[in-house]
């Protein structure tokens, strides 16, 4: 038995404290990457029952998923710019607010609804310094051009992300500080940039600033901002395994793969057939970890057991994981909790309390 439990309990106290901080402004949840490992649909309908209408996605499929779920009304935001005829096809046809993030996007968009005869709804990225998509800021004229040329789209907002929201301050401000400029030479030559967002999760916890029309959070829904924890937030998601064996190995035993543990005493060893490939040791990366990486962690992993905590013996594997339980009473068919990051969580049912 193994599987990644999300306890809607903590999301919703969660979202409560996202409220709070965003202070009445728009809350647009970000549901990227199957809302950060939580499950789409299911984290989509419990913010609904909460009274969010606005939700950001960075997949057609998935804003096709939510209007099928009967999501129909509430507003979609597309956060990544396309120029793909295929997707932005699909974008219009689901109703959902495009992001131009180049001239040749908006181009595109814009013959797309003018073959359809419709008018589609966009919002303008504005590149600050994280570098994927976004006009630079220097670039308002041809974002003048939109306003001016393409009369099937009709911007509904601009907005920016920072890259560094979590962990510098001053690039944080920076980048706030050229976005506001961009927003003013627009309003001064005459466009109205709609609704302005830039504040992420990390942003909004972290600094006591002005979070203008909306805010984005993504990683705060599920506790997990990157950096120190942020305060009223609580983590979402742990894995539920069984113990597969209980054994004594003797003092002088090699245990472990890749970096093998030499045991300076008789110790009793729990086994769980979970491993990094399930998302356990892993840090908010993305890929593959490496195996340097998980050694380094393993002095400080636990998991609990029977209501202990449960020191991690060498290296957390492939597919198993090894516990100290020389001081715990357990045996085999015992479940042992362990913390992980839903976004990084594969090959396991989610189970939702």
């Amino acid at each position: 038995m193994k599987n990644l439990v999300i306890d809607r309990r903590v999301v919703r106290n969660n979202l409560k404290e996202v409220k709070e901080r965003a202070g009445g402004v728009e809350i647009y949840a970000d549901l990227s990457a199957n809302a950060y490992g939580m499950g789409l649909i299911e984290i989509a309908r419990l913010l609904h029952g909460e009274g969010i209408r606005s939700f950001a996605i960075s997949d057609p499929s998935d804003a096709d998923t939510l209007r099928r779920q009967g999501l129909t009304e509430e507003r979609l935001m597309m956060l990544r710019s396309t120029a793909d005829p295929d997707e932005l096809a699909k974008l219009i046809e689901l109703s959902v607010i495009c992001t131009i993030g180049s001239y040749e996007a908006a181009v595109a968009l814009n013959g797309i609804a003018e073959s359809r005869g419709v008018v589609a709804e966009a919002q303008i990225k504005i590149d600050t310094g994280l570098g994927r998509y976004g006009f630079m800021p220097t670039e308002t004229e041809q974002i003048a051009s939109i306003y001016k040329y393409l009369s099937s789209v009709a911007v509904v907002g601009t907005f920016t992300t920072f890259s560094a929201s979590w962990r510098s301050k001053k690039t944080t401000l920076a980048q706030l500080d050229t976005f506001n400029s961009v927003l003013d030479k627009l309003s001064d030559m005459g466009f109205e940039p709609g609704l302005a967002h830039a504040y992420d999760s990390a942003a909004l916890f972290k600094y006591e600033l002005d979070s203008m029309d909306a805010v984005r959070v993504g990683d705060a829904l599920s506790g997990r901002v990157p950096g120190k924890a942020a305060p009223g937030l609580a983590k979402v998601g742990y894995i539920e395994a069984g113990i597969e064996e209980v054994g004594w190995f003797p003092k002088g035993h090699t245990i472990g793969g890749e970096r093998g543990v030499k045991l300076g005493k008789p110790t009793k060893i729990a086994v769980m057939s979970v491993g990094y490939y399930h998302g356990f040791g892993v840090e908010l990366t993305g890929g593959r970890p490496r195996i340097a990486d998980l050694l380094r962690r393993t002095r400080r992993l636990g998991v609990k057991i029977n209501g202990q905590r449960a020191r991690v013996i060498g290296d957390v594997g492939l597919m198993h994981t090894l516990a100290d339980v020389t001081n715990i009473e357990c045996t085999a068919g015992d479940v042992a909790i362990m913390d992980v990051d839903p976004v990084n969580v594969k090959g396991l049912t989610r189970m939702y309390r």
